[in-house]
């Protein structure tokens, strides 16, 4: 009997193996093709050259993995199982005693194995993949991009000092009207620096033409005095919260937990930082989400809904990502918790998904 099971498993394997590469193939086509749609107009009007162009559509393959993988094993199962009730294939193994729940083992162990992969992929491949296709777009698509600021910004560092600085010109290393309250010395009060401009590198930051006050056990100014420049040493990690060339999706997961770490020390907020970390995790285990949902649209289809049941997943699965995208928001803008945010479309699908299966499989 047991040979029969392992004989039934690499059947239902290998009839999976050949739509599951299918997909992956259409998919991905499809998706390239809308790129190149989407960048018609600049290709033409710029004279981008076709290497360019290349470059571009392979630096964007391994961001849609993280689409494709899971729709394509979700369009696989419907496909081949499908095929299986179509053709009675289903029944006869039921009839030799093996039950729809047994022959759902392979296909899940397989998206176990694909969502370790798709996580291998997030944690360094796409966000580098990312940021190289989004620098080939700034250089070549657009022109003039908009200069990276920020606005208001509150900061401390680990030895005492409390920043607030007006405005932040990242691509030129710039701060605008600077205030520091350093309470690293012994006095009683702080010293208080005021700057009108700061320039930062890797280990400090320098003001220029600036005011220190020293306060009096009374609270009093008992000594200022003007500066043309003063430099602060900063702890080496703090050059995370000035160099942010990049984006959370276009860094490392390395880079993205010690960004969140030196965040959290300064009191910034590090909201979209941890949305993109949890999602990362929640978007690998969507493969066997997917592939359960796949099992549950045909159980509730049942024979002869092969090509509804398709149809009907990957519209679920357009869906899927939409919510995703809102949950994104929803979470860098504080209506949910990051973790929730980023969990929120898996919790779902996957509820719903698993109702149906626990639902209908008693009957086959």
């Amino acid at each position: 009997m047991s040979m029969h099971i392992k004989t039934y498993h690499k059947y239902i394997f290998s009839e999976i193996l050949g739509p599951f590469f299918l997909g992956i193939f259409g998919f991905i086509l499809v998706m390239l093709i809308q790129i190149l749609y989407e960048f018609s107009d600049f290709i033409i009007m710029r004279r981008v050259s076709f290497e360019v162009v290349l470059k571009l559509l392979y630096y964007k393959i391994p961001s849609l993995f993280v689409f494709v993988i899971p729709v394509s094993l979700l369009f696989a199962i419907i496909f081949s199982f499908g095929r299986l009730m179509r053709d009675g294939e289903i029944f006869a193994m039921r009839s030799s005693g093996i039950y729809f729940f047994s022959l759902t083992l392979t296909p899940l162990l397989f998206s176990i194995l694909l969502s370790l992969i798709l996580w291998f992929f997030t944690y360094s491949l796409i966000p580098e993949s990312n940021y190289r296709s989004n620098r080939l777009i700034q250089k070549y698509f657009f022109l003039n991009p908009a200069p990276i600021k920020g606005e208001n910004v509150f900061f401390h560092d680990e030895e005492g000092r409390y920043y607030y600085v007006k405005k932040i010109i990242e691509n030129r290393n710039v701060m605008q009207n600077v205030l520091v309250f350093d309470t690293s010395s012994s006095n009683k009060y702080p010293i208080i620096y005021t700057a009108e401009e700061a320039i930062w590198n890797r280990d400090s930051l320098i003001l220029k033409n600036g005011v220190v006050h020293h306060l009096g056990d009374d609270s009093f100014v008992v000594w200022e005095g003007k500066f043309e420049e003063f430099k602060i040493n900063l702890p080496q990690d703090f050059m995370y919260i000035f160099y942010r060339d990049r984006t959370p999706q276009e860094m490392p997961t390395n880079e993205l937990k010690k960004r969140i770490n030196v965040y959290k020390k300064a009191g910034i907020s590090a909201r979209s930082y941890l949305v993109e970390d949890y999602l990362r995790i929640a978007q690998s285990i969507a493969v066997p989400i997917f592939a359960l949902m796949g099992f549950s649209v045909i159980l509730l289809t049942g024979r002869g809904g092969r090509l509804w049941g398709t149809a009907f997943s990957i519209i679920i699965a357009f869906f899927y990502y939409g919510f995703n995208i809102i949950a994104r928001s929803f979470g860098e803008y504080a209506v949910f918790s990051p973790f929730l945010s980023a969990w929120l479309p898996n919790i779902t699908l996957g509820s719903l998904s698993l109702g149906v299966f626990i639902w209908k499989v008693r009957k086959w």
